[in-house]
């Protein structure tokens, strides 16, 4: 079979069976460069590595004298696949993709990396805003961060607003509004709502955003002084007294830096401490020659890996993603792979030995045994409260084993209408978002929880069924296509007694031993089939705790579908019957206004704002709604 990766082709092939037929099919590996992964026999991704000879890197894997860590792993696989390569450069490339999105439970993890902030920028719009988000899109903006802590992110967006007088509102209000705001007023506000600002004018204050957001503090200064003396040759001392508190607010930042290096390259040093399972990277961002801040991440799965893998594994997963790349990265130990990942990142990866760079390498190793000392122990303890509510929850139940995996389905509808259903899991007690899914029901017309619930556990485990199937029968091909392979260890439903009942009967058809029960949202109440009485836990309880989370969860997720679904309908039945507006303007509309009731309040100025709105499109807007009130 044939992949295509970064506009490449690549040969996937793959193999099944245990260790010792793995071990014998090995010898036809071929000597290419490529990634492997390998694959337990439910097919769940465990390991993802590369080699710059594949024969000869995973026969290594079926020798003697492995590592326990490694032990450990091929004690679990069942499968393996290989992908071959062009180069060594393109194996990194693909491994750190494989490793992104599988997130095996046996490689480096660069820990909640995707849940870290950032801010974005789009020079695409008229104005454009610096918003918060949590994910980098490939769609033009350009985005700054991640920021580790929210403290950092807040002090960021403040000293902006003293800085630079950008819009902070949103394109809705934007769009109608009737009068400047406060900002606007008070100098905080260019003022884009006036219709009396040039876009040039505008974008110069944008383009002073991002020199500061990149730490080029220097060029920002000289053009605000360009600027306040601008202002006073022409009389207007009013405007150079703002830009003057401007300046004032951006060399209180700029005095607190020191000048680190004369040489003024942009670069960043990293540093490492480890204990345990994870072991934690501070980063040193040096722009301009200036130390800018700390930010600090945390790796899990570390606890057999050498330093050198470890920072490997941080520069390959975090750099590719990175809104800002510099020119050369400092590090604490010498990396096997660093000719790979500067061919792939184009970062110089460099190993002082002495002097100034050797110092900060020593200031960064500090700071990640700092932010080691304040993480372990609230790390460790929520990890003892975790495994005991798995204990408690176990006991409770009766279950043979505290449950790893716990999958949680809720209902949501309006009388029976546009009804959705929602599987969240808690795996080892933590939400895995990655494996949330949403159902929308073929039973539709009328309120039936009981038959809601069975419809979606049949099609969740028919499916699992024909998965698991399909992997015995074929093997590889499937182990990547499988969504619902992965049974729980045990099921939670919302609801009492009768739901519990409806759930059981679909595991029984299906043959399934999977225990489940009920959790009742008015009492907390835990219901089961085998007790009369349902268990009552202490409202303190972990166990309980994690119950209500999950439920919770599971409630939030099929309602966001379901007022999705109810949503779109409401457009579909609105927007939808104007001649010559399809559902991509229907969208910029609504992106513009918020609602559908104040594009029939916008005038037909207004409407002419819009991206794709026309003259003749703008007024069938207005002459439909004007015959529909």
């Amino acid at each position: 079979m044939k992949v295509k990766s970064n506009s490449q082709e690549h040969i996937w092939t793959g193999i099944t069976g245990d260790r010792e037929v793995l071990a014998e099919r090995t010898k036809d590996l071929p000597t290419s460069p490529g990634v492997y992964v390998f694959y337990d026999q439910a097919g769940e991704v465990l390991y993802v590595g590369k080699g710059a000879n594949l024969r000869s890197r995973v026969r290594s894997y079926f020798g003697p004298n492995l590592s326990t860590k490694t032990e450990a792993l091929m004690e679990k696989v069942g499968g393996l696949e290989t992908i071959i390569v062009d180069s060594e450069a393109e194996a990194l490339i693909l491994e750190c993709n494989l490793i992104k999105k599988h997130r095996p439970r046996y490689n480096i993890l660069l820990r909640d990396d995707k849940n870290y902030p950032y801010l974005r920028i789009d020079l695409e719009e008229e104005w454009p805003r610096v918003n918060v988000v949590r994910r980098m899109n490939q769609d033009g903006a350009r985005y700054f961060g991640p920021f580790t802590k929210s403290g950092s992110l807040r002090e960021t967006l403040s000293l902006l607003r003293r800085i630079f007088p950008y819009r902070t509102c949103s394109d809705a209000y934007l769009s109608q509004a009737s009068r400047p705001c406060l900002d606007y007023q008070i100098g905080r506000c260019l003022g884009p709502c006036t219709g009396d600002l040039d876009r040039d004018t505008y974008m110069e204050t944008i383009d002073g955003v991002i020199k500061f957001l990149e730490g080029r503090h220097k060029d920002v200064r000289d053009t605000l002084s360009a600027r306040m003396q601008q202002c006073a040759e022409n009389l207007d001392f009013e405007g150079a007294a703002r830009i003057r508190d401007r300046i004032s607010a951006l060399d209180d930042v700029t005095q607190k830096q020191k000048i680190v290096l004369s040489d003024m390259k942009d670069r960043d040093i990293l540093g490492l401490a480890r204990s345990g399972k994870l072991s934690f990277v501070a980063l040193l961002p040096v722009r301009e020659g200036k130390i800018m801040g700390k930010e600090g991440f945390v790796l899990t799965g570390t606890e057999l890996d050498e330093d050198c893998e470890i920072i490997s594994a941080f520069v390959s997963q975090y750099y590719p993603n990175a809104s800002f790349i510099p020119k050369e990265v400092v590090v604490p130990v010498s990396l096997p792979d660093a000719r790979e990942i500067s061919e792939y990142t184009g970062l110089k990866i460099r190993v002082p030995k002495r002097g100034v760079l050797k110092d900060l390498v020593s200031m960064a190793n500090d700071n990640a045994r700092a932010m080691m000392q304040a993480y372990v122990p609230r790390y460790e303890r929520e990890t003892q409260e975790t495994v005991k509510a798995l204990r408690d929850l176990a006991d409770a139940l009766e279950l043979p084993e505290a449950p790893r995996r716990i999958e949680c389905y809720d209902i949501s509808n309006t009388s029976g209408k546009e009804a959705v259903a929602s599987m969240v899991l808690l795996l080892d007690g933590k939400p895995d978002k990655s494996s949330y899914r949403r159902f929308r029901m073929k039973t539709d017309g009328k309120p039936d929880d009981y038959g809601m619930i069975q419809e979606v556990l049949w099609r969740r485990f028919r499916r699992g069924i024909q998965e698991r199937d399909a992997i015995e029968k074929e093997g590889k091909m499937s182990r990547r296509q499988s969504k619902f392979a992965i049974f729980p260890d045990l099921i939670i439903v919302d609801g009492g007694k009768g739901q519990v009942s409806a759930g059981k009967q679909v595991l029984d058809e299906l043959e399934l031993d999977i225990p489940i029960a009920g959790l009742a949202e008015r009492n907390e109440e835990i219901f089961l089939l085998h007790r009369s009485e349902p268990v009552i836990l202490p409202r303190d309880s972990g166990a309980l705790f994690l119950l209500i989370r999950i439920r919770d969860e599971a409630h939030r997720f099929a309602l966001s579908y379901h007022r999705d679904l109810r949503d779109r309908k409401s457009i579909g039945t609105e927007l939808s019957q104007i001649p010559g507006l399809g559902p991509q303007k229907s969208k910029e509309l609504l992106k513009v206004f918020g609602s559908v009731d104040a594009v029939k309040s916008a005038s037909y100025e207004d409407l002419l704002k819009v991206k794709g709105i026309g003259p003749k499109l703008a007024s069938s807007i207005l002459e439909y709604f004007d015959t529909h009130r």
